[in-house]
C-alpha cells in the first residue's frame, strides 16, 4: 500500500497511524497546503480553535468497524501560523494506517477567510521579518498570527495564541480580556489606531511594557480584514538586545579561548616532558655503551632500554604527526576490502610482550569472521592502543578480554578489563584531545593523543562509532569500536 501511495505525485494526502503520527505525505499536499515532518501528531498541524473537534471526530473514526464515507472540513496552521482551510476524507488501510485524502476548502476561504486574499507571501515574508513583536487580529478579536519577535518577548510558541482573543495578551483574567478584546473591535469601528503604551502579561506572568501602534487593513472591495499592530519593548530596543546578545557571544568566545590557549599551553610542556624523558634516558645510556667499559649483559639490558625508549619517542611523534593531519584534513585512508579478526590477532601480538611483563592474560574471542572495507593499518594502530591502554591501566596477574562480533550490518569490537575503571563524569572526556583525566594521570605515559586519534579515525574515516562504558572508579571498564559495513563516503 505504501509503495502505491508512493507513486501518488499529485493527489495530496497524508497517512498517519492510528495514534495520529504522520507516516507519510504525498508531494501534492506538500505543494497544496504544507510540508509537515514526518513522526510527528497530526495534531501539531490543527488549528487550535478545531483540535477538540477534531480529537472527538478521530476517536469516532477510529473506534468504528466499518465507519464508511466520512468527510470533515477544519483548518490547518502550520508553523508560520499561516491558516489553512481543507476538507479531509479519512480511509483505513490494511496495514492500520489511515489516508487522509486531502483538498481545498474553497467554499470556506470565499465566504470569511479574508485574510487568505490579505495576506500574500510577500506580506508574510514582511510580517515575520519585523523586528518589533507584531501580531494579528481578526474581526471577530481573535489572534490569527504573531511573528517570532513577539514570541520571544513573551515567551510563547507562535502556535500557543492562534485562536485566542486578542485581549489574552493583557491578561489572564476573563472580564480584563473580554474589555482589552473589544477595544480592538473599537479599533477597527473608527478605522484608526493611537500609538499608546500600555502592558502585556507574558507567560512567566511578567509585566512587559510596550508601545503600541499598527493600521486596520481592508481588502478588496474596502472589505474590513482586521488589525496589524506592533507592540515595541519598552524594557530595551531589539537593537540593545542583539548588541547585548553579541557582547555575551564575544565574552564567552573569549573565555573559551583562553581555556583553549591555557590546555594547549599544559600540552605543550607535557610533550615537552614527555619527549625529554626518552632522549635523556636515550642519551644517557648510550653514553655508558660508548665507554665500553660494560660486561656483555650489561651491554644486552642497556640496549634493550634505549630500543624501548626509542619506540615510546616514535610513538608520541606519531601521535603528534597524526593529529596534525587530522586537523588538517591531510590523514590519507587507504580502504581495502578484507577480513578483520587477522588484524585484531596482530595488535594482540603487538601488546603481548607489556602483558606477559605483568603476567596478565589476553583473551581474544574472534566472533566476526567476515571481510569489510577499512584501512588496515589504521584500524590496527586503534587496536593496539585500546589493547595496551588495557594492559597499562590493569594491575598486574588481571586479565583483558576482546571480543569481534556483527551488529548492525557492521563490526563490534570490545576490550573489556580490569583496571582503574573510569569516573561517570570523565566517560566523554577521555575522548578530548589535550585532557587528561586526573585520576589516570600517574599511570600516563604519553601525550593522551590515542584516544582522541582513534576516535576520529573510527568515526571520521570508517563511519563508526567509539564509546566507553564504566561502573565507576575501581571497577574496570569496557571500550567499544563499531565500524560500519562500508567505506567512507559509500566508495
Amino acid at each position: 500500500m505504501e509503495l502505491q501511495l508512493s507513486e501518488l505525485k499529485v493527489q495530496p494526502f497524508l497517512l498517519i497511524n492510528q495514534k495520529g503520527l504522520i507516516k507519510f505525505y504525498s508531494p501534492g499536499f506538500s505543494q497544496i497546503f504544507f510540508p509537515p515532518k514526518s513522526g510527528e501528531s497530526i495534531e501539531k498541524y490543527i488549528h487550535p480553535e478545531d483540535l477538540k473537534e477534531f480529537q472527538a471526530w478521530f476517536r469516532n473514526f477510529n473506534s468504528k468497524e466499518s465507519p464508511g464515507t466520512v468527510v470533515k472540513s477544519l483548518r490547518f496552521a502550520n508553523e508560520t501560523g499561516r491558516i489553512l482551510s481543507a476538507m479531509i476524507r479519512p480511509e483505513k488501510t490494511s496495514r492500520d494506517g489511515i489516508i487522509f485524502w486531502c483538498w481545498e476548502n474553497r467554499g470556506l476561504k470565499e465566504t470569511g477567510d479574508f485574510w487568505e486574499a490579505a495576506l500574500t507571501p510577500a506580506m508574510e515574508a514582511v510580517f515575520s521579518s519585523i523586528l518589533d513583536g507584531a501580531f494579528l487580529v481578526n474581526i471577530e478579536g481573535k489572534l490569527i498570527a504573531t511573528n517570532q519577535a513577539l514570541s520571544q518577548m513573551l515567551g510563547y510558541h507562535k502556535l500557543e495564541l492562534l485562536g485566542l482573543p486578542a485581549g489574552k495578551l493583557f491578561s489572564d483574567d476573563p472580564a480584563e480580556i473580554q474589555m482589552a478584546t473589544r477595544r480592538f473591535g473599537l479599533i477597527m469601528k473608527y478605522d484608526r489606531v493611537q500609538e499608546v503604551n500600555l502592558t502585556l502579561k507574558a507567560k512567566s506572568g511578567e509585566a512587559v511594557e510596550i508601545s503600541l501602534n499598527g493600521a486596520v487593513i481592508r481588502g478588496e472591495g474596502n472589505q474590513l480584514v482586521g488589525i496589524l499592530a506592533i507592540a515595541r519593548d519598552l524594557r530595551e530596543s531589539k537593537l540593545m538586545r542583539q548588541l547585548k546578545n553579541k557582547t555575551e557571544g564575544l565574552e564567552k568566545a573569549m573565555t573559551d579561548l583562553k581555556q583553549a590557549d591555557k590546555i594547549k599551553d599544559d600540552f605543550l610542556s607535557l610533550v615537552g616532558h614527555e619527549l625529554r624523558t626518552p632522549l635523556s634516558n636515550i642519551l644517557g645510556y648510550a653514553e655508558f655503551l660508548a665507554d665500553g667499559n660494560l660486561e656483555e649483559k650489561e651491554k644486552e639490558e642497556f640496549t634493550g632500554i634505549i630500543y624501548q625508549e626509542a619506540r615510546r619517542l616514535a610513538r608520541l611523534v606519531n601521535e603528534i604527526l597524526d593529529m596534525s593531519r587530522l586537523e588538517s584534513g591531510r590523514l590519507v585512508y587507504h580502504y581495502v576490502y578484507q577480513p578483520l579478526d587477522p588484524v585484531l590477532e596482530e595488535a594482540v601480538s603487538s601488546v603481548k610482550a607489556d602483558a606477559d611483563q605483568k603476567r596478565m592474560l589476553i583473551h581474544l574471542a574472534k566472533g566476526f569472521g567476515k571481510e569489510i572495507w577499512f584501512d588496515r593499518d589504521r584500524i590496527k594502530q586503534v587496536a593496539v592502543n585500546l589493547f595496551s591502554n588495557a594492559v597499562k591501566y590493569s594491575e598486574p596477574e588481571h586479565e583483558v578480554w576482546i571480543e569481534s562480533k556483527e551488529l548492525d550490518q557492521g563490526a563490534l569490537i570490545s576490550v573489556k578489563d580490569q583496571g582503574i575503571g573510569i569516573a561517570a563524569e570523565n566517560l566523554e572526556k577521555v575522548f578530548e584531545k589535550f585532557h587528561r583525566v586526573e585520576n589516570l594521570e600517574h599511570h600516563s605515559q604519553g601525550a593522551g593523543l590515542g584516544l582522541p586519534i582513534a576516535k576520529r579515525i573510527i568515526e571520521e574515516g570508517h563511519n563508526g562509532r567509539v564509546w566507553l562504558e564504566s561502573e565507576g572508579l575501581g571497577k574496570g571498564s569496557v571500550f567499544y569500536v563499531w565500524i560500519s559495513g562500508g567505506m567512507k563516503n559509500g566508495r
